[in-house]
């Protein structure tokens, strides 16, 4: 061989072995993306066969992902319909709280499923992955088949919960609600104590699913025991309600109740219904906890409902920061998205303040809805995100879960009249918050209907 073949044979070798060499270091990096939700919709399509089974099977599990990561009926019906609608099948779909009803034809076939869900914790990063990989099966990106193999991995991840994390984030909330009530000093610290102990045991039920439902109540009578015995051990001039508002803010159903409040507003009378009666069996589980707390530390003292004041003005900044930061971890957001969460929150609440102070109290409540659907809704078309990532948090800054706890506990003290009119108060600000929200996705429907013609399926 001449000189210039065994250069020629020497250039294609090292030429081989830099390629080996540049593979060898991708493959832990592309084993790392299968094992992540992103590789969900940004993994390049394998190009499996599109077969009528395989569009079936999508849709099915396209309605049970659904369920897994959104609790609103409405919602789950509109995207697993269009989703059909993209696949060339007639659909029927009806959600409720419980339960998904499915009904798919094409030509003289017709398919029938009824999926079972159970109210879960959100899961933001999933709904993410959800909203992508379904824009790709409508849009044709992915076949049908592929989507139904990779909707499995959604259903079937697992995320790795960090018990610090959670224990951190828990305790931000309830710093977070204990500013906003003008908790000082020691029933602050109490109340971030409270906070971080809740966060343990949510990370520890949540292991345990059988005790979930005991949680609220033992949590309530720990926290009202310390509450009603702290001045005997010495704890000076704590106030039972902030301290116990403050530090159990994460079980409060007030998102539950508004949800409730905007399904019977819509029509759908069973699912809201379903999920009133949760939110008020919550607040009395609540409620027993802090009655055996207290007779448990011989107490009288009732609680009582003082004003808080004024909340100074860094404080409506601060702390809707610090929630939307908490709330980034408890509803497994991606960190990529706190800061719109963050942004999104912080409009929301200073939106609802200039509301009720111009506008007047009952106008709060409707201006702050409006505004977390509103400016939620853009910014998540804007950064191709489902709306409810950026919105929910932002809502429940304004629930008024505390209310109706307030209200069950007026009638502990048998004081009839008060507990009617603060859940009076608690019925109305949550309604009012669901028609902020509705009003402004009218508004925003011909933006939402240009979006969606954009992600429209080519023809195949």
């Amino acid at each position: 061989m001449d000189a210039r073949g065994r250069e020629r044979e020497t250039r294609t070798w090292e030429g081989d072995w830099g390629k080996a060499a540049r593979l060898s270091y991708l493959v832990p990096l592309t084993r790392r993306l299968l094992h992540t939700l992103t590789s969900l919709y940004e993994t390049p399509s394998s190009l499996l066969a599109n077969t009528e089974e395989g569009g079936v099977r999508c849709i099915r599990l396209a309605a049970r992902a659904y369920a897994a990561v959104d609790e609103v009926p409405d919602r789950i019906e509109d995207g697993v319909t269009r989703l059909a609608e993209s696949l060339g099948f007639d659909s029927s779909v009806n959600a409720t709280g419980t339960g998904v009803f499915l009904t798919l034809g094409r030509g003289k076939e017709q398919w029938t499923e009824v999926i079972r869900t159970r109210p879960a914790a959100p899961d933001f990063a999933r709904a993410v992955a959800l909203h992508r990989l379904l824009a790709h099966v409508r849009t044709g990106s992915l076949t049908p088949d592929e989507g139904a193999e990779r909707l499995q991995k959604l259903l079937d991840w697992q995320g790795v919960s960090s018990t610090w994390r959670t224990m951190a984030a828990s305790g931000l909330l309830s710093l977070s609600a204990g500013l906003l009530l003008r908790a000082q000093g020691q029933e602050l610290l109490l109340a971030v104590s409270f906070g971080l102990l809740v966060g343990w045991v949510l990370v520890f039920v949540g292991r345990r699913p059988h005790l979930e439902p005991l949680a609220p109540f033992v949590m309530a009578g720990l926290a009202s025991a310390v509450a009603f015995a702290a001045d005997d051990v010495g704890i000076e001039a704590v106030r039972p309600v902030p301290l116990l508002i403050a530090g159990l803010v994460i079980f409060l159903p007030g998102w539950r109740l508004t949800i409730a409040m905007t399904e019977l507003a819509q029509g759908h009378w069973t699912s809201g219904a379903g999920r009133f009666l949760a939110a008020i069996t919550t607040l009395l589980l609540l409620i027993v906890g802090v009655v055996v707390g207290q007779q448990a530390v011989q107490s009288s003292d009732r609680l009582v409902l003082t004003s808080f004041g004024n909340v100074p003005g860094w404080v409506r900044v601060l702390s809707p920061l610090m929630a939307s930061l908490a709330m980034t971890q408890l509803f497994n957001a991606r960190r990529r998205d706190a800061v719109s969460i963050a942004v999104v929150c912080v409009l929301t609440s200073l939106a609802a303040y200039l509301g009720g102070r111009f506008l007047g109290s009952t106008a709060s409540a409707f201006v702050g809805g409006f505004t977390a659907m509103a400016v939620g809704a853009v910014l998540a078309l804007k950064r191709n995100l489902p709306y409810p990532v950026l919105q929910q948090p932002a809502t429940v800054l304004l629930v008024p879960g505390s209310v109706g706890f307030l209200s069950m506990s007026s009638l502990l003290n048998r004081n009839v009249t008060t507990a009617i009119q603060t859940g009076f108060q608690m019925l109305f600000v949550a309604l009012t918050l669901a028609l902020g929200a509705m009003v402004a996705q009218v508004a925003l429907r011909p933006l939402t209907a240009r979006a969606s013609d954009r992600t429209r399926p080519v023809s195949r």
